[in-house]
């Protein structure tokens, strides 16, 4: 029988910021050309949900990002915690604002976050809690009707599930951008 369950990221302590090791640009950055992008696009007005392991709001390249969203885990959560750290890496590679001293910036760094908390695990076998599917589903109509323009599900499961289908085609509908991983698996 396959689980009904999604996975994300690893459970852990509450992860310390990264410390920038230069001034110079991460490779991926600078191989994408992201500074083609100023004066084109920063994201300004545009928000994206991020339904993973939550996004940690007080990550210094997220201030002022990261709006009130939900928590599948926690009653009373609103997502913006991450104890994992998966989910605030995702959210920083979407919205990182530029501080002195790091050179690493988001793709839109003008764009707000709706963090949506459902898992802090990656495989069954690390651990951790995780939505049910119709959980998750139910996160990406919500996020669509948030207003959210992306909805980024870094996650994956081995089940085709027809609510996160529908999910999926109701936000596609409202003319969101949704964005799926592959897989975390080989």
């Amino acid at each position: 029988a396959v689980p009904d369950r999604i996975y994300a990221a690893p459970a852990c302590e509450a992860p310390e910021p990264a410390t920038p090791a230069s001034d110079e640009p991460p490779w991926a950055q600078q191989h994408e050309g992201l500074d083609r992008l100023a004066g084109l696009a920063d994201g300004a007005g545009v928000l994206v949900a991020v339904i993973d392991s939550g996004v940690d709001a007080t990550h210094p390249q997220l201030a002022g990002a990261v709006v009130p969203g939900l928590d599948l885990l926690d009653a009373g959560g609103d997502g913006r915690v991450d104890c994992v750290g998966h989910g605030t890496a995702v959210a920083s590679i979407v919205a990182g604002r530029t501080r002195p001293g790091t050179a690493f910036r988001g793709v839109a760094p003008a764009a707000g976050i709706i963090p949506i908390r459902v898992s802090e695990r990656l495989d069954e076998e690390t651990g951790g809690r995780a939505a049910p599917l119709a959980e998750v589903a139910a996160a990406v109509r919500r996020a669509a009707e948030r207003g959210a323009r992306v909805i980024n599900l870094s996650l994956t499961t081995d089940r085709d599930d027809q609510a996160l289908r529908d999910a999926v085609r109701y936000a596609r509908g409202r003319d969101v951008l949704v964005v799926a991983a592959a897989g975390n698996r080989y």
